[in-house]
C-alpha cells in the first residue's frame, strides 16, 4: 500500500484556502487542483509499504507523538515550486508554528528511517500543496496571481495529532484513507 504521514488542517483553513483556489482558477492554467478535503501538510511520504509493516509504523508514530505537545500553527503565504521557470506545484506555506512542525517532521523522518524507509534528501519545507501544474499553458498568469497573494493569511489551526494515510491513485484524484492517528502529548 502507498502511505504518507501528515498533519491535517482545520475546516476554517480548508475553506479559506479553497476560496483562494477559486481565485487562482481565473488564470485558466493547466493545473490539477487538490480537493479541499485532501488538504494536508505532508511530513513524510513513505511510498509503497508492505501490510506487515503497518503495526511497526503505527507504533513508531505513537512514540514520536508522545514526545511532543500539541501546538498551534498558522497557514500563511503562497508560492510555487520551483521558484524559477515553469512551476510544478502551487503551495500555501506555514507561518507561526512551522518551527515546531519542522521538529515533528524531523522526528518522523528519524523514526521511519529506523524502520528502513529512505531518508528524504531535501530539507523539510512546511507547505500545503494546493495544485500540480500539468503544462506551461497559463503558468505565467498563474504565477502572477500567486505572487500577488504571497503574504495572504489563511488562519490558524491546532495540531494535536500526526496521521498515517493510505493513498490510492484514481482518475478523479487521489483518495486518502486514514490508517492511524497518533495524538501529540498523550
Amino acid at each position: 500500500m502507498r502511505l504518507f504521514i501528515a498533519v491535517d488542517v482545520s475546516e476554517e483553513v480548508r475553506g479559506a484556502v479553497a476560496e483562494q483556489v477559486t481565485r487562482l482558477r481565473q488564470a485558466n492554467a493547466d493545473v490539477g487542483w487538490v480537493k479541499p478535503e485532501n488538504f494536508h501538510l505532508t511530513l513524510k511520504f513513505l511510498g509503497e509499504a508492505p501490510d506487515a509493516q503497518l503495526a511497526d509504523i503505527k507504533a513508531a508514530l505513537d512514540l514520536v507523538a508522545l514526545s511532543r505537545a500539541s501546538f498551534e500553527m498558522e497557514l500563511r503565504g503562497m508560492g510555487c515550486f520551483p521558484e524559477r521557470g515553469v512551476p510544478r506545484v502551487v503551495w500555501v506555506g506555514a507561518g507561526a508554528g512551522q518551527d515546531v512542525l519542522t521538529v515533528v517532521a524531523r522526528d518522523v523522518e528519524d523514526a521511519m528511517e529506523a524502520l528502513g524507509f529512505v531518508r528524504e534528501r531535501r530539507e523539510f519545507a512546511a507547505h500545503l500543496t494546493i495544485g500540480r501544474v500539468r503544462s506551461p499553458c497559463g503558468a505565467e498568469r498563474l504565477q502572477r496571481l500567486v505572487e500577488a497573494e504571497a503574504d495572504t493569511g489563511f488562519g490558524r489551526c491546532a495540531v494535536d495529532e500526526v496521521r498515517l494515510y493510505k493513498s490510492t491513485l484514481a482518475s478523479g484524484g487521489s483518495i486518502y484513507d486514514l490508517m492511524h492517528a497518533a495524538k501529540l502529548g498523550v
